[in-house]
Order: structure tokens, then C-alpha cells, then sequence
């Protein structure tokens, strides 16, 4: 492309310019500013109060585990939370301690901070990995411009650590495969995986796929040395998250039925404790999940669910033609992109953050889906074959509705440039969620 690095520059002010007006809003914010689709302002909450317990008791005070609802004015309200990796609490309690202030401003930095980097890091990753510049450029271009990237570029639980994660242990996996890299980057390696593992439960069979997945496409192996390493950092994370609750609870038989409650939770098998207040029934795997998730993966990607669909298929497929172990590292990272929705139906279901982890595989297909969509258009007009004419004028135009509702009134300029002159609302573009 011509003007690539004009581009380049053009809409890295421009990402950055949307993130510093964002980072205006307050986690408080009355409407869907910092949540639902641009945030997740209940976590972000919860960060901020291990944060300030933190910097009150120490880190010692309850065997490292956060405190939430610390910050609140109800009396015995708050409680230890045991359910879950801790590592952007410890993050945000260091902050306080560091900056000895637990504004969340304060508290959004690292965060900020790590995001810009992704951005440069995005355009790289997708361009060494596909080989086609401008296939590449155009998908990262979609992508750092969509509410996958910028409306969580200054949230504070664990969201940026694990996207900067994977797309950091992706590439250098990647490289160290392909005998780019030393043996040196496998302790790097694992200890990315370790700090993901420490962030969320949501990447373990995420990389796992991704460490045997593209051993098998680029070696053809799947029993190394560098495999058995890297597949036993989970496990000890686990055993080491299971540990910090036994000191703790003093109890192994309290720490195992903890976490099976918080299992049971999570995946909507028990009536009791279910975040749905029921167990999931086959309506709900079968009909439910699929619909509430496809009307909402739109809100992350710039286009509507089904042209976004629509556009990978094509790219894919357009890969399968180029390059067949490009097309076999796509699938693998599909793969891993689904792996949550299998294993945690009903967090998936619940948290539509989860839409997010498609974004690496978007990234690898769109740039050849819009190019070779571009093509087709093209060659209709060219043949004068009005149907088609026709029809791509309808994806135009309803794509390009729904960017300018979705993306450029709702997070360029409500929740970004012109807020908080345009009020505050829980409106969706399309649909709620039921």
C-alpha cells in the first residue's frame, strides 16, 4: 500500500486520541460507558476494592487473596474472593502502594499503557504471521478500530493482561516453531502462560490448544521437551491458586468444595448456585447461547454478526488457496477462540466479553475476506449483473449503518470525543439480552 505508514500513523492518533477521551469515564458511569460492551466496570470495581485493602492491611493480611466490597458504605459488606486468579488485584493493590492512591485513573495506567503497545504490537503479529502486508494491514486497521480494542484499552481487571498475553505468546511460539527464535524463549514462554493463568481461567485451554496446535501445523510433533514445559504451567498455577486459598481456609476438604461451588456456578449445573438462579436446560445450549452471542459479536468487530461472519468465511477460504498451513494455523486459533463457549457455556452465555477471544482469528481472515469481497463486487459491476449489484448494496449499506450506530455514535462520540454532552443509556443496537 501506498501510504501505509501515512495511514499508520493517521489512525494510531486517532485510536489514541479515542482512548485518552474514554479515559474520561468513570467506572460509576451511569450507562453503558465502562460496561456491558465497552468495559467491564463490575470487576474494574472489584480491582479497585482489593486495591485499597491492599494499601490499608497489607498483602499478607489474607494470604494474598482480595477483599471486594471494601470500598462500599455498608458495614460487614465486604468479603474475601476466592474464586478467581488474582493477579490484576495484586497489580492494582502494588499500584496503591506504589502511587499511594487507589483512584482508578490511577489504577487504568498500566493498562493504558500496555494497550498502546498492543496496538503497534497487532499490526506486527498479523503482517509476520500471514505474510501479505495489506491483507494484514487492513484487518488490524478493522480491528484496533472496533469495540474489541478501544473500548477496553483502559479497563483494569483482566482484560488487556490477557489479550497482550495471547497475542504476545502466540507470536513468539510462532517464531520459536518456525527456528526463528532461540530455545532461551521458552522460560519467556512460560512465564507468559504463568501470568495468564494468574489473570483469568479463560486462556488455560485457549494457549494449550494454541502450544499443541501449531506444533502439529508447523513440526508435524506434539511430543517435545518445550510442549511438557509449557502444558504444565496450568497445572502448577492451579495447584498454586488452590494453595493460596488452603492457607486460607487451613482445610483442604473447605478448599475443594469452594472451588466446586464456584464451579458449579459458572457452568449453570446446579440450580442453587447458578448465575442464570437456574440450571441451563437444552433450549438454553441449543438456542440461547448461539442466538445472544450472535447478536452481540457485532458490538466487538465494526461489522453487524452476519457480514462479519460472512467476511471471515470468504477470507478463510481465500487463505485455503494462498497458503495451506496459514489456513491450518487459522483453524487452530479458531479453535482455541471457541474453547471457553465449549468448556464454560454458561459464563459465555452470561459475560459477553468472552466475544472477544475471537479476536485474533478475526484478525488473521478479515484483511482476506474484504479484499477478496472487494474483488467479487468489482467483477459484478463489471458484468453488469444487477442482482448482485443489488445485493451488495444492501451489505454496504446495513454494514455501514450499523458502524456508524454501533461504533461511531456510541463509542467514537457518546462514550468518546463528546462525553458526557450526550447522556448516558443501557441502549443495544441490536437486541437485549433476555
Amino acid at each position: 500500500m501506498k501510504n501505509y505508514k501515512f495511514i499508520f500513523w493517521i489512525i494510531f492518533l486517532f485510536c489514541v486520541s479515542i482512548i485518552f477521551a474514554r479515559y474520561r469515564i468513570s467506572i460509576d458511569d451511569a450507562g453503558y460507558g465502562k460496561g456491558w460492551y465497552f468495559g467491564d466496570s463490575f470487576s474494574s470495581n472489584n480491582v479497585k476494592s482489593a486495591a485499597m485493602n491492599y494499601h490499608d492491611y497489607g498483602f499478607r493480611s489474607h494470604h494474598l487473596l482480595p477483599t471486594y466490597n471494601y470500598q462500599d458504605t455498608i458495614p460487614n459488606n465486604e468479603f474475601l474472593y476466592t474464586h478467581y486468579p488474582p493477579l490484576a488485584e495484586w497489580i492494582g493493590g502494588l499500584t496503591t502502594k506504589l502511587t499511594g492512591s487507589s483512584s482508578e485513573y490511577i489504577l487504568s495506567i498500566l493498562p493504558l499503557l500496555l494497550s498502546i503497545g498492543l496496538f503497534f504490537f497487532i499490526f506486527k503479529v498479523i503482517e509476520d504471521i500471514t505474510g501479505y502486508k495489506k491483507e494484514s494491514f487492513i484487518a488490524a486497521s478493522c480491528l484496533v478500530l472496533s469495540n474489541y480494542y478501544l473500548g477496553w484499552a483502559s479497563d483494569f481487571h483482566q482484560h488487556v493482561y490477557i489479550e497482550v498475553g495471547r497475542w504476545l505468546f502466540i507470536w513468539v511460539w510462532w517464531k520459536y516453531l518456525k527456528g526463528e527464535a532461540s530455545k532461551w524463549v521458552i522460560p519467556a514462554l512460560m512465564l507468559i502462560y504463568g501470568c495468564i493463568c494468574f489473570v483469568s481461567f479463560e486462556a488455560y485451554v485457549y494457549i494449550a490448544i494454541i502450544t499443541l496446535g501449531f506444533s502439529w501445523v508447523l513440526t508435524k510433533k506434539i511430543i517435545r521437551w518445550e510442549i511438557a514445559l509449557i502444558l504444565s504451567v496450568p497445572i502448577l498455577m492451579f495447584t498454586l491458586r488452590l494453595f493460596i486459598n488452603y492457607t486460607e481456609f487451613h482445610s483442604w476438604a473447605l478448599t475443594i468444595t469452594d472451588f466446586r461451588k464456584a464451579y458449579t456456578t459458572r457452568t449453570g449445573v446446579a440450580e442453587g448456585y447458578s448465575e442464570l438462579g437456574r440450571k441451563m436446560t437444552l433450549h438454553d445450549y441449543l438456542f440461547l447461547l448461539p442466538y445472544t452471542r450472535f447478536i452481540r459479536l457485532g458490538h466487538f468487530y465494526l461489522f453487524p454478526s452476519i457480514v462479519l461472519i460472512g467476511l471471515c468465511f470468504q477470507g478463510l477460504l481465500k487463505i485455503k488457496s494462498l497458503n495451506k498451513t496459514l489456513f491450518q494455523l487459522c483453524i487452530v486459533v479458531y479453535l482455541a477462540c471457541i474453547s471457553w463457549t465449549l468448556l464454560m457455556m454458561q459464563h459465555a452465555l452470561i459475560h459477553i466479553f468472552t466475544l472477544r477471544h475471537l479476536a485474533i482469528f478475526v484478525a488473521l481472515t478479515l484483511g482476506f475476506g474484504l479484499v477478496a469481497y472487494y474483488e467479487i463486487i468489482k467483477k459484478h459491476i463489471q458484468e453488469r449483473k444487477f442482482a448482485w449489484i443489488i445485493l451488495h448494496s444492501v451489505v454496504i449499506i446495513y454494514s455501514t449503518t450499523y458502524i456508524g450506530i454501533n461504533t461511531v455514535y456510541f463509542l467514537y462520540l457518546k462514550y468518546g470525543f463528546m462525553y458526557p454532552h450526550l447522556g448516558s443509556s443501557t441502549f443495544e443496537v441490536t437486541g437485549f439480552f433476555k
